[in-house]
């Protein structure tokens, strides 16, 4: 299969890890010299403000006007008409704006991959970063007068290169699963079940329950029981080897932050929520079920 043969040859490219070693300690050194600042930035680029991941929200911009741009620049071959190159031009500058976005969201999200996901992401992104270089000199050529045929030819390379890189962005989500909602085949129980014997509950501290299969993560203050999904929503780390702050749990994994009652994200990477449940005891056993209230779509 195609997707097999794509990936023993990212695997034999050794030298994808040397370069990512350097660009993952420029990127986190780049939001951590910027310290507080710096962990907003992010945390907006992730999209956390959204609920959903930002960069594949910009992603289809680019691909959306370079496409246009190539009808428009087959329809200036055909008919050599300077109508359509100025429309080429237009759309091949938006695609250019909007995939600057895209590649800065990017970068951010795939510095928090590790193992085969980061190769197969630093490969997609190297190959946009190429596709961005090859529509900038096809769009300078195009705004200085520079040769027209020239200008197409490099757009059209580029579109090839895009259509490789957007295959690579595929697998990254729908094979290595890199971006998805890490709940989403979780068994949310909807009726009261049993997830913990109450003495074992400690005030202060962060205890990982289960209930049925899916891991819940508890945490008492006062005659208040709180309880989340224990496996983080971003890449699956285990919420109860985090650590709390407050009424705040930062995953041990890549540092993404929630609100241990109510589940919502407080910080980057993560974009999506945890499982918020409610609780009650019953005969000395803390038992869940899935709120109403919770923010989680699952």
């Amino acid at each position: 299969m195609l997707n097999h043969v794509v990936n023993r040859f990212i695997d034999r490219q050794r030298w994808l890890e040397p370069v990512a070693d350097v660009l993952q300690k420029l990127i986190g050194g780049f939001y951590k010299a910027l310290g507080g600042p710096g962990h907003s930035l992010k945390t907006f680029l992730h999209g956390t403000w959204l609920g959903h991941p930002l960069h594949p929200v910009l992603t289809d911009i680019p691909i959306g006007a370079w496409t246009i741009a190539i009808l428009f620049d087959l329809s200036y071959v055909i008919e050599r008409s300077h109508g359509w190159v100025s429309a080429a031009d237009v759309t091949i500058f938006i695609g250019l704006l909007a995939a600057l976005g895209a590649a800065v969201t990017g970068y951010t999200d795939w510095n928090e991959t590790i193992d085969r996901e980061r190769r197969v992401g630093i490969s997609h992104g190297l190959l946009n970063t190429l596709v961005v270089v090859l529509y900038l000199v096809s769009f300078i050529l195009r705004v200085t007068g520079g040769s027209r045929g020239l200008a197409i030819l490099l757009a059209y390379a580029g579109y090839l290169v895009l259509v490789t890189a957007a295959f690579l962005g595929g697998e990254l989500v729908f094979s290595i699963g890199t971006g998805v909602n890490h709940h989403a085949w979780q068994e949310v129980p909807t009726k009261f079940t049993k997830v913990l014997l109450e003495g074992q509950l400690a005030e202060g501290v962060l205890i990982k329950g289960v209930a049925g299969d899916t891991p819940i993560l508890l945490h008492k203050k006062g005659d208040t029981v709180c309880a989340i999904s224990e496996t983080c929503s971003h890449a699956g780390g285990p919420l109860s080897e985090g650590e709390l702050d407050g009424s705040i749990v930062q995953c041990p994994w890549h540092a993404s932050r929630f609100d241990v009652c109510t589940g919502q994200v407080k910080g980057g990477p993560a974009t999506i929520s945890q499982v918020r449940y409610e609780t009650r005891i019953q005969n000395g056993q803390i038992e869940v079920r899935r709120s109403e209230d919770t923010l989680q779509p699952n």
